[in-house]
């Protein structure tokens, strides 16, 4: 779906430079000067250009809105309640080091590494965002975004959010 703001930016744009042209052909014809043409056409080319870039910078930004992982707000009561107020499962030096050399194999700087009450997972702030990593397999794995348990998710908005 397109923005109708981008749209009418693009057309926008599209008229001022046909137009420019237009103006700059005509009144460099009466007034037989070039000078008159070139700057008036370069003139409308310029805001058209700026127009059509704007029109592009919406497109691109909506693109971004729509691809970004839409966050679970249906967080159920009954079993955030309890894991709300539970506290984070230790972690020992042996799952630290594991999390520590599988984010350097991925070159994910560290921040910080939080423990979760759900046993096996971690959540990891780097300096852009939040990674969730579950280390119940062989190897640690990420876990998606949008694919991170209810429970926890509200954990960690209630912990680590505010």
């Amino acid at each position: 779906m397109q923005n109708q703001i981008g749209a009418v930016l693009k057309v926008v744009g599209g008229i001022v430079i046909a137009l420019g042209l237009l103006l700059g052909i005509f009144g460099g014809t009466q007034t037989n000067s070039f000078l008159f043409f070139v700057t008036t056409f370069l003139g409308s080319l310029v805001t058209g250009m700026v127009l059509i870039g704007l029109s592009e910078i919406i497109r691109i930004l909506e693109v971004m809105n729509e691809n970004m992982p839409k966050r679970r707000r249906k967080l159920s009561k009954k079993s955030n309640a309890t894991l709300i107020e539970a506290t984070p499962q230790p972690m020992s030096t042996k799952e630290e080091d594991d999390i520590k050399s599988f984010l350097h194999k991925h070159d994910i700087e560290i921040e910080k590494i939080i423990p979760t009450p759900k046993e096996d997972y971690f959540i990891i702030k780097t300096s852009a965002r939040h990674i969730l990593i579950e280390m119940g397999g062989f190897s640690p794995k990420i876990i998606n975004e949008e694919k991170w348990p209810e429970e926890l998710l509200g954990w960690f908005e209630h912990n680590y959010q505010n």
